[in-house]
């Protein structure tokens, strides 16, 4: 199935093209010449050098809790264009790489893949269309003749299904940067419009539609739009002759341009600066079709960012049934953490101590690992992370599988897509949040993940190991670091979550609110308050205590930041299950 869905992908998720139609979009590279102003005829009043703007609302900052600003390699999911891109890289803030294709395309999100075990970020935190709209990018290609645009896709079926969309192109100068925004419902080309579903689980950005073309991308924002523009652009103009008109475009701290309005009358305007990145830029408004200009700094806002380490989508750790019923945890790994090593041509704990590792002698090997006799309480163990890395790219047969059941009597999830792991020694981790949640093969001989379990199985891969490999990426050698199949957290009565909070631009007046949320939305009316707390930077904690007015249920703890102008909101990657009931009367009074 796996590979049916990798050779769909791989056939079609380029193949949809839009027109070759270029729209021009509002962009202005700022020359020396433009700030000439002898005559000083026309000054800025608003915005001044004091003046702080609110960051718009940006989806990277508020869903996924990590602007695409191309500081870390999570920015971009480089594993997916590998075969598109070449040199990618990540240095001082840019993403660079190569086309190889025509149409090459980048993942900020990507969908996963359709009939697997999705964990993706896209399937995680799919992009809300009736809230986020905007897409833009500053970027530069350095080959003429160069545009970019935007896909979407509904999610890891999207190829087969052809719920893909995607945007107009919208041509670049070469070799020179410039911020480009699209507007993902008025500009798009073919049928599937942005607002046809409520959530999209992918999105795709190709820098350039020719090959081969070096790129490189400093920054990319998906924003909402607002319904009040939210910064005053004030100027007077002693000199202007009656009628004049202006044009206005804020510039960053390299020197980039983009156009905000043309041909505005007035002394006056408010501006839109949503769809612009954090940083300090100069605003400039220019007296229409001369040269006469007056300019003045200003600043957005770089909004907090919130990273919640507990609860997580691992569980509570801590109480995992190899640690807590067998007495022995399944890593460090050693023998007596299997009851059944199948299929491997070889294995061994000492290639990497504390770690299985071995070669695989068919295309079927596996792990039944050792209960020690008990059973599995899948009540209670939901959540499943595994770390191991399989050598060698990724091809068909790339897919770890979960078995469960009693006897010879196995329920089979779908298949997990793997990383991709040729001529590297990163071990991946591979985490279910509700193993009841998982999807499985048909069926499932060993029922659903309730009752109680007598053998817990992983198989590591599906590759076909070739006839006479001996390197550790041509066999496809396979390391396993830990299983740990934990419990969700649990408030009874009492639960110390934990968070980071970074923000390098704190402003005045700021909070934290701890909430519960049963569905991690954002809509607050659904949430719980259980702390206001100080604004406080760096890594926090917070134990709180159940109240009977809070009923027994799963939630999210979410932890809301307003640093003075920007608020952001963040939930836990998994669930807290609260119980109020009484531990030592067990009558659930609270007193």
């Amino acid at each position: 199935m796996l590979s049916k869905i990798r050779s769909a992908f791989s056939r079609s998720k380029l193949n949809l093209m839009p027109s070759r139609k270029l729209t021009l979009c509002a962009i202005f590279l700022i020359g020396a010449s433009t700030f000439e102003n002898p005559t000083q005829a026309l000054n800025v009043t608003q915005p001044t050098s004091s003046t702080i703007v609110p960051a718009g609302d940006d989806f990277a900052t508020q869903v996924l809790g990590n602007a695409w600003d191309m500081n870390d390699a999570v920015d971009i999911d480089t594993q997916e264009s590998a075969a598109y891109v070449s040199g990618m890289t990540f240095s001082g803030g840019i993403f660079s790489g190569s086309t190889l294709i025509d149409g090459a395309g980048l993942f900020p999100l990507y969908m996963g893949i359709g009939g697997t075990v999705n964990l993706s970020r896209g399937a995680s935190h799919p992009i809300d269309t009736g809230r986020y709209r905007y897409v833009t990018i500053k970027l530069r290609a350095n080959t003429a003749g160069q545009a970019v645009n935007v896909y979407f896709y509904l999610n890891g079926d999207s190829t087969v299904t052809n719920t893909i969309g995607v945007s107009h192109y919208h041509a670049l100068p070469t070799n020179q940067w410039s911020i480009v925004t699209i507007d993902m419902v008025t500009d798009l080309f073919g049928p599937v419009q942005w607002t046809d579903y409520p959530q999209l689980a992918g999105l795709r950005v190709d820098p350039a539609n020719g090959h081969p073309v070096g790129f490189d991308i400093d920054w990319i924002r998906l924003t909402a739009p607002v319904s009040t523009q939210n910064t005053m652009v004030q100027w007077t103009d002693s000199g202007a002759p009656g009628g004049s008109t202006y044009d206005i475009a804020a510039i960053d701290s390299s020197g980039v341009s983009y156009a905000l309005v043309n041909s505005v009358s007035g002394i006056s305007y408010q501006a839109d600066m949503t769809f612009l990145a954090p940083g300090q830029y100069t605003i400039q408004v220019t007296r229409h079709a001369t040269a006469v200009s007056g300019t003045a700094t200003f600043h957005i806002n770089n909004p907090p960012q919130i990273a919640i380490t507990a609860p997580s989508v691992r569980g509570e750790q801590s109480l995992n049934f190899a640690q807590t019923v067998t007495g022995n945890p399944w890593g460090p790994m050693d023998a007596a953490d299997f009851s059944v090593i199948s299929n491997f041509a070889s294995s061994n704990f000492t290639t990497v101590p504390n770690s299985f590792y071995g070669r695989p002698a068919t295309s079927d090997p596996g792990w039944i690992l050792n209960l020690h006799g008990n059973t599995v309480d899948t009540s209670l163990y939901r959540s499943l992370c595994f770390k191991q890395e399989v050598f060698g790219s990724r091809s068909v047969g790339a897919a770890a599988r979960v078995f469960w059941g009693a006897g010879n009597n196995l329920t089979t999830s779908q298949p997990i897509s793997l990383d991709d792991n040729l001529g590297d020694t990163v071990v991946s981790e591979y985490c279910i949040p509700d193993l009841a949640a998982a999807p499985l093969e048909a069926n499932p001989n060993g029922g659903t993940w309730s009752g109680t379990k007598a053998v817990f199985r992983i198989d590591p891969d599906e590759f076909t190991p070739p006839g006479g490999c001996s390197t550790m990426d041509t066999c496809h050698d396979v390391r396993l670091d830990s299983v740990i199949l934990a419990p969700f957290a649990t408030a009874n009565p009492s639960y110390t979550t934990t968070w980071s909070l970074t923000d390098p631009e704190t402003a005045a007046g700021g909070s934290v609110r701890l909430l519960l949320n049963p569905n991690r939305t954002n809509d607050l009316s659904q949430s719980i308050t259980i702390a206001t707390l100080p604004y406080v930077t760096g890594a926090q904690q917070y134990r709180f205590t159940t109240k009977r007015t809070i009923p027994n249920a799963t939630y999210y703890v979410g932890v809301q930041a307003t640093d003075g102008l920007n608020t952001v909101l963040q939930f836990s990657g998994g669930p807290i299950v609260l119980d109020n009931t009484d531990i030592i009367f067990n009558d659930g009074f609270d007193g």
